[in-house]
């Protein structure tokens, strides 16, 4: 069973990865057909939605910034004595 585990993963060469990313460019590219969309305008729709997120969060960045401060406070005061209470536990567990 330790030799099974040891073994190494088998690698993939190089024509075997160029033979997967050929026929997923002609599957992408028939979707694309089908619905469309031209290289160009996919890629002017993604970096359109990401400027529109990025335009919200900038417009909203104070109050992002006060939610996640008091998530921050929220959360801390759960997780710091908790974190403690452990740490004084395994603390007294090594010693003995």
């Amino acid at each position: 069973m330790a030799e099974e585990e040891a073994k190494p993963k088998r690698r993939r060469g190089a024509a075997n990865t160029a033979l997967q990313l050929v026929v997923a460019s002609i599957v992408v590219g028939a979707i694309l057909a089908v619905l469309d969309i031209s290289p160009i305008n996919f890629w002017r729709g993604i970096f359109h939605s990401v400027q529109d997120v990025l335009d919200l969060i900038g417009a909203n960045l104070s109050e992002v910034v006060r939610r996640l401060l008091s998530y921050l406070i929220l959360g801390a005061a759960i997780v710091l004595p908790i974190w403690i209470i452990l740490r004084i536990i395994r603390f007294a567990r090594d010693r003995s």
